[in-house]
């Protein structure tokens, strides 16, 4: 976390890398089909906006499509070069490039850092050159650019890929492997918007702060995710200031904390991983989201994207550990979320005598003389729809209520597919969270649709839940911390 002399803080424009109307593929295969180049050139042409041009010299066609066998062929000046060429070959290929005029480009060949002294030195040669004309490139050692509906760079073609709708979550990896697998597999299936997706690789030139910088005054993202495996001698500090700076949510899911994995990560990206237990406390002081897991980290993704919406009517820095309550219609699930919340350092809040008779009379004859009145509260299997709402209106009332988790059992008879409706209606009207579990299938999606669709996130299991609510919870103290770091 020290500083260093060394560390780039350099002030670049990455919107021809991100946004460009123009785009050239270097590196094309006359006789691999299957080659990265090629896919590339393909991909971009016929699915993405950007302008497309491909450049190899021993061909005038691939794939059916014209090409060009020099820079000086092409009609116009593309705003960004993807180079696919080995590590030899690349450095020239950077000069040609930016003598062009080009503005931005993707390297995606390895051989750099990674491999040693050799590939650091031919790494720092196109890291001196780029920087004294001005030309930022992603990489070396990466999959580039994903960013919808402009440009994809990533080497595979669609069909082999996953691919995530697009949203407001900007999500940036070391890994090209994590990216296209770990955070598009899971942001898919849980619904999660992608803004734009970049692989970073040996990050040699654009790194963290950087991206951060540029994604902080992008109006399309809310959320800058990281997969991080290390950082450069004096990035990490600069990396943790600036994200205190941000107005937007800063997360960050670490590799390379054990012994075994600072060594993979060493060989992976030529990254010097950090202490794990410095890091995490930095992150906690500098106000950045550090999940611990993929599924926390999914689950907070998923929170922070549904909360950046213009209706969220509360702030998270009005919400404290031991104010919650929970309600059920299982005292199973109850038990269980109550020992999660114990496990994530959440508290239930305890109920008057006043409050036990209140939410007794509010239900229906049956449940009330069985239902279990502490919290968590459960209303059994002979609760109803109106029973669910009614208790939430008075727990959204409470004064010792600051976010509700209510645990839905769809199979109950007494409950309808119009529950989740019900339960939207009300939550929009005040100013405190809900979290809602749903069982993950598709016979409960008419109700799970409807919370979702008016920001109620939903769990796929008692814990994803929990974790939402923590994520909220620790936002809501990161802004705190924010705030006092500025007066």
């Amino acid at each position: 976390m020290q500083s260093n002399e060394n560390s780039l803080d350099y002030d670049f424009d990455l919107t021809p890398i991100f946004r460009p109307k123009s785009t050239v593929i270097i590196g094309l295969s006359s006789r691999n089909p299957d080659h990265p180049g090629n896919a590339m050139f393909s991909k971009n042409l016929i699915e993405m906006k950007t302008k497309t041009y491909g450049i190899t010299p021993r061909a005038n066609e691939i794939d059916g499509h014209k090409v060009y066998q020099s820079l000086d062929k092409l009609p116009e000046v593309p705003d960004l070069a993807v180079v696919a060429v080995s590590a030899r070959h690349t450095l020239q290929v950077i000069k040609e490039i930016a003598e062009f005029g080009v503005k931005g480009a993707v390297i995606i060949g390895g051989g750099f850092a990674e491999i040693g002294k050799e590939g650091k030195k031919k790494q720092d040669e196109l890291v001196k050159f780029c920087i004294d004309k001005g030309m930022p490139f992603i990489g070396p050692n990466c999959i580039g650019v994903y960013s919808p509906p402009i440009v994809d760079t990533f080497f595979l073609p669609s069909e082999r890929l996953v691919k995530p709708k697009q949203g407001n979550v900007a999500v940036i990896s070391q890994s090209g492997g994590v990216l296209i697998d770990q955070f598009f597999i899971n942001c898919k299936e849980r619904d999660i918007g992608i803004s734009t997706a970049v692989s970073i690789g040996n990050k040699a030139m654009v790194n963290e702060a950087m991206l951060l910088k540029y994604f902080e005054k992008d109006p399309n993202t809310d959320v800058i995710a990281f997969y991080l495996e290390g950082f450069h001698p004096g990035d990490g500090r600069k990396f943790c200031e600036t994200a205190r700076l941000s107005r937007k949510d800063v997360v960050v899911y670490s590799g390379g904390i054990s012994s075994a994995g600072k060594i993979a990560a060493g060989s992976h990206t030529g990254s010097l991983a950090a202490d794990g237990s410095i890091m995490k406390g930095a992150y906690k002081q500098f106000s950045v989201i550090n999940p611990t897991t993929e599924q926390y980290l999914t689950n907070t993704l998923k929170t922070y994207s549904m909360l950046a919406n213009p209706f969220r009517k509360y702030s998270t820095m009005s919400i404290h550990r031991d104010k919650i309550a929970v309600l059920s219609v299982s005292g199973g699930h109850g038990v269980i979320c109550a020992d999660i919340m114990d496990k994530y350092g959440l508290k239930l809040t305890k109920f008057t005598d006043k409050q036990k008779e209140d939410i007794s009379f509010l239900l229906n004859p049956v449940a009330s003389r069985i239902a279990g009145l502490n919290n968590p509260i459960d209303i059994t299997g002979s609760g109803t729809d109106d029973d669910i709402v009614n208790i939430l209106e008075y727990l959204l009332n409470a004064p010792n209520v600051e976010m509700i988790f209510t645990l839905l059992v769809p199979q109950v008879p007494q409950l309808s597919m119009r529950l989740g409706r019900s339960i939207m209606q009300i939550g929009n009207k005040y100013r405190k969270p809900i979290i809602a579990y749903v069982p993950w299938t598709p016979k409960y999606d008419l109700i799970r649709d409807a919370l979702e669709m008016h920001y109620i996130p939903c769990g796929h299991t008692i814990e994803e839940t929990v974790e939402m609510g923590t994520a909220l919870i620790l936002k809501g103290e990161g802004g705190i911390r924010k705030k006092m770091s500025t007066l």
